[in-house]
């Protein structure tokens, strides 16, 4: 998917899977810009400054009725680089994925929970896994993520991912802000 897919119903056709959670239908984000996905959804209901991996982008908030609940979009001079679903799948939408290419440290912090990031390479798919800090208790998918299939983790960047361990934290004493250094 080297060339952008301008058409909005074959860009709608591919995040089908997506929104319904059928991950292991999911073949990737399509390459196209963000005018195209809003001829595919709709307008956004709206539009925020955010930080992805270590670089900024738009992040777009789209109302979409299917069990993900509606989609945020990132973007990065008009081109959509990043989905994510608002409402995480059950823990049965890993089924039929296989091993992920690689499992990464946490980029977020859940409460009660571990968050690894899996990556699935060849299907542009990022699940983040919550590992319950009590043992006891099941896993589940805390946040899924589609991008455009990469050939290898190496691909799978700053411009995607920090660790959380990366992150400066700030905290608030008095009316200041604070860094607290990395975490």
């Amino acid at each position: 998917m080297n060339q952008f897919v301008n058409d909005p119903a074959v860009v709608k056709a591919a995040l089908q899977p997506f929104l319904a959670h059928h991950l292991g239908s999911w073949t990737g984000l399509p390459k196209s810009k963000l005018e195209t996905l809003k001829a595919a959804l709709g307008e956004p209901i709206k539009m925020e400054q955010a930080a992805l991996g270590w670089k900024p982008a738009e992040r777009y908030t789209f109302r979409v009725e299917s069990p993900s609940g509606g989609l945020l979009a990132y973007t990065r001079k008009g081109d959509v680089v990043l989905i994510e679903a608002l409402a995480p799948p059950p823990l049965s939408a890993m089924e039929g994925l296989g091993e992920p290419t690689a499992i990464l440290p946490h980029e977020i912090l859940s409460p009660g929970v571990y968050v690894h990031e899996y990556l699935y390479c060849e299907r542009g798919l990022i699940l983040g896994i919550g590992e319950p800090f009590r043992k006891e208790e099941p896993l589940n998918i805390v946040r899924v993520r589609g991008i455009r299939p990469l050939d290898s983790p190496s691909e799978f960047g700053p411009e995607f991912y920090q660790a959380f361990q990366d992150q400066t934290v700030w905290k608030r004493i008095g009316t200041a802000w604070n860094s607290m250094g990395s975490s």
